[in-house]
């Protein structure tokens, strides 16, 4: 797995965009490897690592979600940035601002989260979440870091 992109990650990765702003499963299925890793939520919103199918279904729930709760949206507002952490370069893309497909569900949880790429076989092999881009705040990380440091609670 590389953490460079290249001409076709980079367009591997409009293409996810696109597919995933315009809510088109099929397209999103086409651009995923059979045997990849995508990570998802399970019912206690907590992590876990998928397969294509099962994460192609997870994120069906989320247009479901995202759809009930904005009637009049028929795309997704995206950017597409980098990581700066685990993967430093690999694309990410950052959809509402970060706020799908992990749903803010309190008004405390403020941090922004992005899909975090990786290639193999021409195709995308693995999707994690991402909290740290190069180009996109996400200033709930510096206040959580604050907060350790220095024992503020938030």
């Amino acid at each position: 797995m590389s953490t460079l992109t290249g001409i076709g990650q980079k367009t591997l990765t409009f293409e996810l965009a696109e597919a995933i702003s315009k809510f088109n499963i099929i397209d999103i299925g086409n651009l995923l490897k059979e045997n990849g890793e995508f990570m998802t939520l399970d019912e206690k919103d907590e992590r876990v690592v998928s397969s294509k199918d099962d994460f192609i279904k997870w994120i069906s729930n989320c247009f479901d979600e995202f759809k009930a709760a904005n009637e009049d949206r028929n795309k997704l507002d995206y950017t597409i940035d980098q990581c700066l952490h685990c993967r430093i370069g690999n694309p990410v893309i950052i959809f509402e601002n970060g706020r799908f497909p992990v749903f803010t569900r309190e008004t405390y949880e403020r941090e922004k989260c992005g899909m975090m790429l990786e290639f193999g076989d021409d195709l995308i092999s693995d999707i994690s979440f991402c909290y740290f881009f190069l180009i996109t705040d996400n200033p709930y990380n510096f206040e959580r870091e604050c907060a350790r440091r220095y024992g503020v609670n938030k």
